[in-house]
């Protein structure tokens, strides 16, 4: 069956929406802009990123039926919308497709209720009532029924235009940066409240944003535009942090990720505080929807992190942390300074700036504004949240170093530092078949990472258990032998154990001393490349096997 087929096929199972279209723009003077494009999204939210005229609007339209590609289909849970071979166009009325824009376009002389019913006026009253009964309570605007749009806030009108967008089950929702114009605290709550209507009803939904929370606290899954073609599609956190995307600059990750809880709420100030795990840390945070004691994550942008020699003084409202020099790197056009302050700061600063010179164990303090402290809840990061081990005899060579130089390149990929990546959610490990409990890693393998330039992990070996097999999403043996090994312990990990070389294999070294382990180390390195592209788009991996 050809690709295309096979998707069509998982499509119409699924009820997943699939996307392959062209179609081309001309305006005056300006080139042509051409709009070509080939997705599936499955059931969940996938979010679209990208500049201004990347093409993202134009692609809601063509799926909702306001404009029609040059060629292509468009198919939901197997029901063709478009197809340009075939000459089948339904129109937008007939698509079951619901759109919501960044103008709400609320009717101004219905009340909310006649506002959501509005989509419903074929169906019987008690239907209909039932119906927007439901949607109005799972937006949490049920006391709002006989208000009148300009009565109500701007975060309840965001509700009612959902509400009203829903309430008519459509197949598909498409939403065009409908939450732009509101505050984070707002977003959050209408966020949470859309999550926990399509665990419900479970479609897929199509989600515009340039805001980089939107993306983490909404998608399961994440497609970037540029210039009308996709250029990178994945988990959120892949997605908008990798390097390599220059024009997605402004969504990249964050150089500090911490794990922590909420601690208090300032309601007043539009603050929260939140501690730093295993630390006396305690950061105020911009307020948004958490409930105190739930565990979070904060992250902090390296740009975003002013440093001062003495004790700052009249600051309004700002975190001032004391720390020390730790490490001082110079990174493209900028200066890299490692903070240790009970929990390690990255900070960057301007090659050349007017800043005195600082060196290991100088003092310094950190100042970092509330709003430049983003809560990333785990719900946020659950796409990123998965774990590879490596697999070996005795647990103290090949994988050790196979997991640190994995651990590196992702962290290298996604743009921040690998201490960071268990605070991500991902997680490299190591583990063995004969191995004996609590043996470090051998000399020759840390000789050779240090050779690559990779840091040594601290390690003690383990051997592969069941609970360890369970987590995983893939492990990687380094012979085929360990592979069917692997599968005579634990058959249920057939779908996701792998030969790391297939057909090859990475062996031990035949000779020892200084640099005999080197070779080995070298092939492990190289194999990593071509693995880490697989691992961060986990849909290339099944096709493959």
């Amino acid at each position: 069956m050809s690709t295309a087929a096979t998707m069509l096929s998982r499509t119409a199972i699924e009820g997943s929406l699939h996307v392959e279209i062209q179609k081309s723009f001309a305006s005056g003077s300006h080139p042509c802009f051409q709009l070509q494009v080939a997705f599936a999204a499955q059931p969940g939210v996938t979010i679209l990123v990208g500049r201004s005229g990347a093409g993202k609007s134009t692609l809601l339209r063509a799926i909702a039926g306001l404009c029609y590609p040059e060629k292509g289909s468009i198919v939901i849970a197997g029901r063709v919308l478009f197809d340009s071979e075939k000459k089948i166009r339904v129109e937008a009325a007939r698509r079951n497709v619901a759109f919501v824009f960044q103008d709400l376009a609320l009717f101004p002389h219905l009340t909310v209720q006649e506002n959501v019913s509005y989509g419903l006026r074929r169906l019987e009253r008690a239907a209909r009532e039932r119906r927007v009964v439901e949607i109005l309570k799972s937006f949490q605007i049920a006391q709002l029924r006989d208000r009148m749009p300009h009565e109500i806030s701007g975060g309840e009108q965001q509700r009612v235009a959902l509400a009203r967008s829903l309430v008519t089950e459509p197949s598909v929702l498409l939403l065009d940066e409908p939450l732009s114009s509101l505050d984070a605290r707002t977003k959050a709550g209408i966020i949470d409240d859309l999550h926990a209507w399509n665990r419900v009803h479970h479609i897929p939904i199509l989600y515009v944003t340039h805001d980089h929370e939107e993306v983490l606290a909404l998608g399961e899954h994440a497609i970037s535009l540029e210039q009308g073609q996709i250029v990178g599609q994945g988990a959120p956190m892949n997605v908008v942090s990798a390097p390599y995307r220059l024009s997605l600059a402004h969504l990249a990750g964050f150089e500090n990720i911490f794990e922590a809880s909420v601690v208090a709420t300032r309601e007043k100030q539009g603050t929260m505080i939140c501690r730093i795990a295993d630390t006396s840390i305690e950061i105020q945070s911009s307020l948004t929807h958490v409930i105190p004691g739930l565990p979070v994550h904060i992250g902090i942008k390296a740009d975003d992190i002013l440093l001062a020699l003495n004790p700052p003084t009249l600051l309004s409202n700002c975190n001032v942390i004391q720390g020390r020099v730790k490490q001082v790197d110079s990174v493209d056009s900028k200066v890299e300074l490692r903070i240790d302050c009970g929990a390690e700061f990255r900070v960057h600063l301007p090659v050349g700036s007017d800043f005195p010179n600082l060196n290991a164990g100088d003092n310094a303090y950190l100042i970092i504004r509330p709003q430049s402290c983003h809560l990333i809840r785990p719900t946020r990061l659950r796409a990123s949240q998965r774990l590879f081990v490596f697999i070996c005899n005795r647990n103290t060579s090949r994988s050790p170093v196979a997991a640190a130089i994995c651990n590196a390149e992702i962290a290298r990929r996604l743009k921040v530092a690998p201490e960071t990546l268990n605070a991500l959610g991902v997680s490299v490990a190591s583990a063995g078949l004969k191995a004996t409990p609590g043996d470090a890693i051998a000399i020759e393998a840390q000789q050779a990472l240090n050779h690559l330039k990779v840091p040594i992990p601290h390690h003690h070996s383990q051997n592969l258990s069941t609970e360890l097999v369970a987590k995983a999403e893939l492990i990687f043996c380094m012979t085929e032998s360990q592979r069917l090994a692997v599968l005579k312990m634990f058959p249920e990990s057939v779908s996701k154990t792998f030969c790391l070389q297939p057909g090859v294999g990475v062996e031990e070294p035949h000779h020892e001393g200084q640099g005999a382990f080197l070779p080995v180390a070298k092939q492990l390195q190289e194999l990593m490349g071509p693995l880490v592209d697989r691992i961060l788009a986990p849909n290339e991996i099944a096709r493959s096997a």
